[in-house]
């Protein structure tokens, strides 16, 4: 009896994880997960999935589809758990690492057998559309729990634990898409070299690969889309710090009370101000990314200035 019930659930697990390697080829089209807490097996079943995709790109997409599921967790856990919260975004490190390690695997394995092929080269720029993808997810997750929080009427003290959370992923996104580009670059550098092109031809044949795997149009609606977002986080935190300020005319507030109260306008506004400097930033620098011959070259150029 024992036998059959660990052959069976030898058979569940393998069907189950040959289930998420065949779902694993529409991946691409994942969209925003839900705010929702992760069981055990759901966890268990996306590991096991992702280890068994072994095409690098697509366990890239994957990897990073997964992060943004711990994310939302995160985001759905803030308020009443922070502990599993925290191991959440413990989570979310560890695919975004499995990502990362797939990237390492690629640039390595051209590196030796020096393929630096047109082909190549539009797996690169595909790669950085998802990453640049995920980048955005990662950000509009954040709004979405900022707008839940205020919704609910959240204690600063969970919103605080939850920007602490982005914080850390948004970080983690930036030197992503930093790395992604600086490799793209160095690529393209050597392909300069290797196939005797001129800056011109060179700008010519990558802006067309860029346009042709879809990664210029995306960068377009990602960039309008962020303006609209920063907008409207902007107004979220500007409502927060308002209301705390409103609180400090309450008369029944002591002193300790009030200065509590008055280091978390502090700390909000200078919150807010990072956060739109920031992603101001890097609104402009995607607008720039287009990468010009100047930057292939070791120049700087304003799309590579943040790196």
């Amino acid at each position: 009896m024992k036998k059959i019930n660990t052959l069976f659930l030898m058979v569940f697990l393998i069907v189950g994880t040959l289930g998420f390697v065949v779902a694993d080829e529409d991946f691409e089209e994942y969209e925003l997960p839900e705010a929702q807490e992760i069981g055990f097996f759901e966890n268990m079943f996306d590991n096991m999935g992702l280890a068994f995709t072994f095409n690098r790109e697509k366990k890239i997409q994957k990897a990073l589809g997964l992060a943004e599921k711990r994310l939302a967790e995160a985001e759905a856990l803030a308020e009443d758990d922070p502990e599993a919260g925290e191991r959440a975004q413990e989570r979310y490190d560890e695919f975004v690492a499995k990502a990362e390690e797939a990237l390492e695997d690629i640039s390595e394995a051209n590196a030796e057998n020096g393929n630096l092929s047109i082909g190549e080269m539009g797996k690169m720029a595909r790669i950085q559309n998802q990453f640049e993808k995920h980048r955005e997810h990662t950000a509009r997750i954040y709004t979405r729990a900022l707008e839940r929080f205020e919704e609910n009427n959240a204690s600063d003290e969970k919103i605080e634990r939850f920007e602490s959370f982005y914080g850390r992923s948004s970080e983690r996104s930036d030197e992503m898409e930093d790395r992604i580009i600086q490799r793209k670059e160095s690529a393209m550098t050597k392909y300069k070299v290797l196939a005797e092109k001129s800056d011109e031809e060179l700008e010519e044949i990558f802006a067309d690969i860029e346009e042709g795997e879809g990664l210029t149009e995306a960068r377009e609606q990602r960039t309008e889309r962020s303006e609209v977002r920063v907008q409207n986080v902007m107004e979220i935190k500007n409502r927060n710090i308002e209301k705390a300020q409103v609180h400090l005319n309450d008369a029944d507030l002591t002193d300790e009370e009030r200065l509590e109260i008055n280091n978390r306008i502090a700390n909000a506004i200078q919150n807010a101000i990072q956060f739109e400097l920031r992603a101001r930033e890097r609104i402009e620098a995607h607008k720039n990314l287009p990468i010009t011959t100047e930057s292939m070259l070791g120049n700087e150029s304003p799309g590579n200035s943040n790196n």
